[in-house]
């Protein structure tokens, strides 16, 4: 999907679109000059805010967009920026949406407390929503995500991860907002459970395939493109799908000389050569093809469903997607 495509789809919800960015301003607010910097900041972050955009279609398709939609779209892209925030932390990154991350432009430390802030204000957010379901299904996704940080900080470096504990770290610290905040969307319209359950499921593979696609751009992305520092996760020692894939199939040598980048043990010509074989080797190619298998699932859900919704959801995905061409 185009930049134009995307705007097309955006368009009969920008009026709400605003209304999410008010709720986002108006809880970033700050008395102090010190804190008012960096939130305002973090708040040029935000770009095309998918999660939100996402939870609004839904909301119309189930009934209508209501004024806990904004607040909810709000919640979800705050939780997002502190994430965001922490995560250029803990990768030791220095750009985002092609400004200065905020650890590089004040501090380690001013960065994490600014993250907890964030999360801080988008669960009082969350509390002012008035709806019990929708406060424990969001705190429980906050825990979540960030218990698969952990896991994935927990196995840096481990070269013989597999696929099933890459795929709970991506579904727990990334797939988990996607999904809360589709089931959300329609619980908060009105809609049957079964609807509910089955967005989630859109949500959840969704998330999925924007993780897998992440990590390949994080491999063979640029910089300029994607508007964010890449290249941590070989630097870091996080293992992504097309590493698994490549491990699996290589011969003793190639294995050995990828073990040995993943562990920090290579060279920067062996980290180059890796970078360069899961590209001719197909692996990358492979995690993408993974990634739309994963968007094929979550649209079958919705499709039986929410049939109504199908199309737009379909757009959504196909952006996803793209992002790795």
């Amino acid at each position: 999907m185009s930049q134009d495509a995307l705007e097309r789809l955006y368009r009969p919800i920008v009026p709400d679109l605003a209304l999410v960015e008010s709720e986002i301003l108006a809880a970033l607010e700050a008395d102090r000059h010190e804190i008012g910097e960096m939130t305002a900041h973090v708040g040029r972050y935000s770009g095309k805010k998918m999660r939100p955009a996402i939870a609004l279609l839904i909301a119309k398709k189930c009934g209508g967009i209501l004024p806990r939609h904004h607040r909810l779209g709000a919640v979800l892209e705050m939780i997002h920026l502190a994430t965001l925030v922490h995560d250029d932390v803990i990768d030791g990154a220095d750009m985002r949406r092609r400004s200065a991350t905020a650890n590089f432009k004040w501090s380690n430390f001013d960065a994490v407390l600014l993250g907890d802030i964030l999360f801080a204000r988008a669960i009082n957010l969350l509390g002012r929503l008035g709806d019990a379901g929708a406060l424990d299904e969001l705190t429980q996704a906050v825990s979540t995500l960030c218990e698969g940080e952990i896991l994935q900080n927990r196995h840096r470096r481990n070269a013989e991860l597999d696929e099933a504990l890459y795929y709970r770290i991506i579904e727990d610290k990334t797939a988990i907002l996607y999904a809360a905040g589709c089931g959300l969307a329609a619980h908060l319209a009105g809609a049957p459970l079964l609807v509910v359950e089955a967005l989630r499921t859109y949500g959840l593979e969704l998330g999925t395939a924007f993780q897998i696609v992440d990590d390949v751009l994080d491999l063979v992305g640029d910089e300029a493109t994607v508007g964010k520092s890449l290249g941590t996760d070989l630097r870091n020692g996080k293992v992504t799908l097309p590493v698994i894939f490549m491990r699996e199939s290589a011969t003793p040598a190639d294995r050995a000389r990828l073990v040995a980048v993943m562990r920090g043990e290579g060279t920067d010509a062996d980290a180059a050569w890796l970078r360069q074989a899961l590209v001719d080797g197909g692996h990358v190619e492979a995690a993408n093809v993974r990634a739309r298998d994963h968007i094929r699932r979550g649209l079958e859900a919705v499709s039986e469903a929410l049939p109504d919704a199908a199309p737009d959801l379909a757009e959504i995905a196909g952006f996803v997607v793209v992002r790795a061409r």
